[in-house]
């Protein structure tokens, strides 16, 4: 062998160390394909890391081999569980722990293995996934298989985070998700989670309404049963009307089982079905039925409403159970039926969704001195104790009226979150931006709500400081965080109540605020075009939010600056900054920024802000 060879050789082994040389994926004999898959994530990912991908094998294969990933029921999982007194996994529970010939990835069998592989990437070897498109891999010379000692169930059965980049299936099992809801509000297709990546739960989805939830009118619409049958409807000074069904009508509780039975039939993967009242919209109200009968049931329940749309859930759901036996019927507590019940309780398959949408969201729920959300968590604990184990909560984390106007919540979602969880909830569905691609702060939001779904007691600073730090770029990193505070800390600190639904800021937000906030994101911007045009790029789109605030505000935030002796930081003409706008998050694909069912109202909105008539 030449020197020249042996020089190769040499250089070739110093690059590939012992660790990785050996490393090996082990998977049982007989192999779930679940279990496949997480061997197929662990394998790829280590490819990624230290450059080389281990084979896969079946674990009687991998006898004498050292830095052995054992993963899913495989005999040394076996041992483990035994040493640990695992009787029996709970749900989605993950184990990574070192063993002296490897490490043992495994869990419960629906989606630990594959759970307990990404546990392994992240939480050990420092790969994030930031979003469906953007991740980072550090490089290393060895993976680390010594004194691995994790074991994690999550709080929450059911975790669902409703953004854009939830759609994708493989980013979803990463995020720790596994519940997949359609809504009327999506202009992008979501990917179920497939059966070999552990599925996901899901709502059955009403083709009319194109949405999972608010069912009754997609049930027996009245505009093929009411004029047959009014009594079915709701009783409304004196009078029949479609505004929700009478609840306590035998003759619609029938007609009702039937066609929820006959649209079951349809779609038999669905494992729970929305049995609840209609939506009220802002020029349509839709109040519940004041008969006798519905009257006498809320009235010996204290005056709940919710009494009613309760026992009728429970009547449906002891219905279909015979066919239905894995099949969850859940209804809401929202808007009119908030109130707990006095006697009624949930069924064994009956869930109970609790929203909280008129709350401030700018300080945390338990925050004292505003009355909302004191009925909210008097509620909360009622509900708490009435439906322990069958508590799923509504939460709402985004700006509905405006996706890309600055939204003051990132102090109040970490504790929001260990609250339902100290409620005893076991869901959680998340509401965010599905529906904007440049909703502000969207991806640092969508990162926080899913590692605290996956373990509220996660430090959600630590969390923020290390999405930003990571996504926006060391350089950027600061001057982000500048800006998170300027928008975040004063209604949090000064208590100014700011809900989900707002067109502008200057209800939170002083002018003189706004100017440090946009300085902020222009510093960013500077900052990051230093580091990369992918980090230049990522704060270029959070400044388009300030950039908008100052289009929605033109008139007032001149005259501020002319009066206070401050810099300008756009053009002196608003129409050419607007197309400018305008033109940005069209490059960037942006089809909306508030809730709609169709692309038309961005067009409207782009329309009216060419016009200065844009909502404010």
């Amino acid at each position: 062998m030449s020197a020249l060879h042996r020089l190769l050789l040499l250089s070739f082994v110093a690059l590939v160390t012992p660790a990785v040389r050996a490393a090996v994926v082990a998977l049982p004999d007989l192999p779930t394909v679940v279990e496949k898959s997480a061997a197929k994530e662990l394998a790829d990912g280590i490819g990624r890391l230290v450059g080389t991908v281990p084979p896969i094998v079946r674990e009687s294969a991998a006898a004498d081999r050292t830095d052995v990933f054992y993963v899913g029921a495989t005999a040394h999982a076996a041992t483990v569980t035994n040493a640990f007194g695992i009787a029996s996994w709970k749900y989605d529970e993950v184990l990574v722990k070192s063993v002296p010939d490897g490490v043992v990835i495994a869990g419960h069998p629906v989606r630990g293995p594959i759970y307990a592989a990404d546990v392994y990437l992240e939480d050990v070897c420092g790969v994030r996934w930031w979003t469906s498109r953007e991740s980072h891999y550090p490089q290393l010379k060895a993976l680390p298989v010594a004194d691995l000692d994790i074991r994690h169930a999550p709080v929450f059965r059911y975790r669902e985070t409703y953004y854009l980049d939830s759609f994708h299936a493989d980013f979803k099992v990463r995020s720790k998700g596994n519940f997949s809801s359609l809504t009327r509000y999506m202009l992008e297709p979501m990917e179920f989670i497939p059966p070999e990546k552990g599925g996901n739960h899901r709502l059955y989805y009403f083709k009319g309404r194109k949405s999972a939830y608010h069912s009754f009118f997609q049930i027996l619409p009245p505009a093929k049963h009411f004029a047959a049958h009014p009594e079915w409807y709701a009783e409304i000074g004196g009078v029949r009307k479609p505004t929700q069904l009478c609840l306590n009508d035998d003759g619609m509780a029938e007609a009702f089982v039937a066609e929820t039975r006959r649209l079951l039939r349809e779609d038999p993967s669905a494992d729970f079905i929305s049995i609840s009242q209609n939506d009220e919209t802002r020029t349509t109200a839709a109040p519940p039925c004041e008969c006798a009968k519905c009257r006498a049931v809320a009235d010996a329940e204290g005056g709940a409403q919710s009494a009613n749309v309760l026992r009728f859930a429970n009547r449906v759901a002891a219905a279909l159970e015979d066919e239905f036996p894995n099949l969850t019927v859940e209804t809401f507590a929202y808007t009119w039926s908030k109130a707990a019940p006095r006697l009624t309780r949930p069924r064994r398959n009956v869930m109970v969704r609790y929203c909280d949408i008129e709350c401030p969201f700018s300080f945390p729920l338990d925050t004292p001195g505003n009355p909302v959300s004191e009925a909210f968590m008097e509620n909360l604990d009622k509900w708490s104790r009435i439906a322990r184990g069958s508590l799923f909560v509504w939460d709402y984390v985004a700006g509905f009226r405006n996706y890309m106007i600055p939204h003051p919540n990132l102090r109040s979602i970490a504790r929001n979150i260990r609250i339902f969880a100290e409620a005893g909830a076991v869901g959680v569905f998340e509401q965010g931006d599905a529906l904007c691609c440049a909703g502000e702060l969207a991806p640092l939001r969508h990162w926080l709500v899913s590692h605290l779904l996956w373990d509220p007691g996660r430090d959600e600073n630590r969390l923020i400081d290390e999405f930003v730090t990571g996504y926006y770029g060391v350089r950027a990193a600061s001057h982000v965080k500048n800006y998170i505070s300027l928008v975040n800390d004063p209604p949090f600190e000064n208590r100014v109540p700011v809900r989900c639904y707002h067109y502008n800021v200057t209800n939170f937000m002083s002018t003189a605020t706004a100017f440090a906030a946009q300085r902020a994101l222009a510093d960013a911007v500077r900052a990051a075009d230093g580091e990369g045009p992918a980090f230049a790029a990522r704060v270029a789109r959070e400044k388009l939010t300030m950039d908008q605030v100052f289009l929605l505000n033109w008139p007032e935030y001149r005259a501020w600056a002319a009066a206070n002796g401050a810099s300008w930081p756009y053009g002196d003409d608003r129409a050419s900054e607007v197309e400018k706008w305008i033109a940005a998050v069209g490059r960037l694909g942006v089809k909306a920024v508030f809730e709609t069912v169709s692309r038309g109202p961005f067009s409207d909105y782009c329309d009216r802000l060419r016009k200065g008539t844009a909502e404010r």
